[in-house]
């Protein structure tokens, strides 16, 4: 396989991985601050990935030294990006807040492209491009029906739901800056795993600051909750984030966040089979007109690489 179709299939997986987080994450943040379980995640990151980065891949860290200013936006980036996006989902139905994070980040690489000139945007065919303008409607869309209250979750004040829609378009946007980013040290040679250990040392900071505000740590420790936790951290988070990290070395970031935007719809159905929210047809219509807008720019794409490759 080559590179671009090899990323694309570790980023499938991370869809898989990162819809039943969603769904999961969204239950266990009604009980628990989304700080506290970042800085489970975030420190586990640093902690598993640190040690076998030194070990099997040491000369990353003298390229990521030499990129001092990717890597301190890549801590801003990330701590922003997942603070931001787990504090959506304890505000708004889980389905909505991944298809406005996913949403932006097509469109967005291609402003992102000007600011980062490196970033890879050889296989950003006008077809996708078009269809980038789909994508966003199908966002509206998603908003919409999350701030009327026409969604699956609990009825609440329009501007809490507002904030929710706010906090997944500030992560999908951070994100894909982080994306971005992110090639950039990979096509420099830093390996996924050394890019991992490092990556999140911002975000550990961050949700360390916030989890102290909330003073629920403590509470965790004593209740036992921490096996529960610390499991759902590097099953749910540590794990994706690192095949997420092969993706993003291997594929555009084009590519890595149109896959992305494929899992409103495998959410729902692990929402239905969860049973903690209601069905929406609402919800359910802007996960399939997303779906197929996303589909339809993933074969625009397909096209455009297998007819570049032999040249």
């Amino acid at each position: 396989m080559n590179r671009e179709t090899a990323g694309f299939l570790a980023s499938l997986l991370f869809v898989v991985l990162a819809s039943v987080r969603d769904v999961y994450l969204g239950g266990l943040f009604q009980r628990l601050s989304p700080a506290v379980v970042a800085l489970i995640a975030f420190t586990l990151c640093v902690a598993i990935f640190l040690p076998v980065a030194l070990r099997r891949h040491p000369a990353s860290y003298r390229v990521v030294w030499r990129h001092p200013v990717d890597l301190l936006l890549i801590n801003l980036t990330a701590g922003f990006a997942w603070i931001s996006f787990f504090y959506a989902l304890r505000m708004t139905e889980p389905l909505l807040v991944q298809i406005v994070f996913s949403g932006v980040g097509p469109p967005a690489v291609a402003w992102m492209a000007r600011l980062f000139p490196a970033a890879d945007e050889s296989f950003a065919p006008r077809g996708e491009r078009c269809l980038h303008g789909l994508l966003l409607a199908a966002v509206s869309m998603a908003v919409i029906v999350a701030v009327t209250g026409l969604s699956g979750a609990a009825a609440q004040p329009a501007a809490a739901s507002m904030l929710g829609v706010l906090l997944a378009a500030g992560a999908g946007v951070a994100i894909t800056a982080n994306t971005v980013l992110c090639r950039r040290l990979n096509d420099a040679g830093v390996d996924p795993a050394a890019l991992v250990s490092v990556r999140f040392v911002g975000a550990a900071i961050g949700s360390a600051m916030l989890a102290d505000l909330s003073g629920e740590l403590p509470a965790l420790v004593a209740t036992g909750a921490m096996v529960e936790v610390v499991a759902a951290a590097v099953l749910l988070v540590v794990l994706p984030i690192y095949v997420n990290q092969i993706g993003i070395a291997l594929a555009s970031p084009l590519t890595v966040r149109v896959v992305l935007a494929s899992a409103p719809a495998m959410i729902f159905v692990l929402q239905l089979a969860e049973g903690r929210l209601t069905s929406s047809p609402y919800s359910l219509a802007a996960a399939v007109a997303y779906g197929v807008v996303a589909i339809g720019a993933a074969v625009v794409r397909r096209r455009a690489i297998r007819a570049a490759v032999p040249a």
